[in-house]
């Protein structure tokens, strides 16, 4: 009786080398297929923030679950509400604002009056969307039911170092709990700051939906977004110069 033929070892490593190719191939076409899922309207409708990237102009906008008409429309389009009169003045975008729909990896879709997308907001963290418009610039949607309800502005209260590259702090910038006006709170840089920040110095603050936001004396502002490090850093970081703030 002949003796079973081995399995010759090259063939072995071949067929064990394309079994996990085909299970990897898998994983990725399972994760792939994930992250392309739309959810449905009801997980994405409530309100919103609509803010510029400063967070110094403000559209409130309410996304519903409604089906838009009656109509066959692809993708489906929902209702929403906004003071258009307000918003127009705030976000200038927003007068061509006039369905949403749900989109890939719960981004948010908003269409105008034609159909035609306006802008898509790609989910973020801490109850924000993001979205940056070519020639316009980069806007947040925030749900303000989502975002961190543990933080509060005396945990912000005190001396924050200022810098461009981690770890290289320029100058200091104090952030006070002094009534500043209009729902905000006094802030100043201690001397020694360089020109190019004393010429944008904030002289106030205020949390806006778990987000920094330095205010100047004209009324222009910086956003910040929290970091794990407990710092935070000026969002959008590939705008401008970048800077961090973090405990010194």
């Amino acid at each position: 009786m002949r003796a079973p033929r081995m399995l010759d070892r090259g063939a072995w490593r071949l067929g064990v080398a394309l079994a996990l190719g085909a299970f990897v191939v898998m994983l990725a076409g399972r994760a792939s297929a994930q992250d392309d899922t739309v959810p449905s309207a009801g997980a994405l409708a409530a309100d919103y923030r609509l803010t510029n990237a400063d967070g110094d102009r403000v559209c409130l906008i309410a996304l519903s679950d409604t089906p838009l008409g009656r109509g066959r429309a692809t993708p489906e389009r929902y209702s929403l509400g906004l003071d258009r009169a307000a918003c127009a003045s705030a976000i200038l975008f927003s007068v061509d604002i006039a369905s949403w729909a749900p989109g890939p990896g719960h981004s948010i879709r908003l269409y105008g009056p034609d159909g035609a997308l306006v802008a898509e907001f790609t989910e973020g963290v801490g109850g924000t969307w993001e979205a940056l418009r070519e020639g316009d610039g980069v806007y947040f949607l925030v749900n303000p039911r989502l975002t961190d309800p543990g933080l509060h502005a005396g945990d912000l209260v005190g001396a924050w170092d200022i810098a461009e590259v981690a770890g290289k702090p320029l100058c200091r910038l104090e952030l006070t709990d002094i009534d500043g006006g209009g729902g905000t709170l006094r802030a100043r840089l201690m001397p020694g700051c360089p020109a190019r920040l004393v010429a944008r110095a904030p002289d106030r603050w205020r949390l806006d939906s778990g987000s920094l936001v330095l205010l100047t004396a004209r009324g222009e502002g910086l956003r910040f977004a929290a970091q794990e490090d407990g710092g935070w850093e000026k969002v959008p970081p590939e705008e401008g110069t970048p800077l961090l703030l973090s405990r010194p």
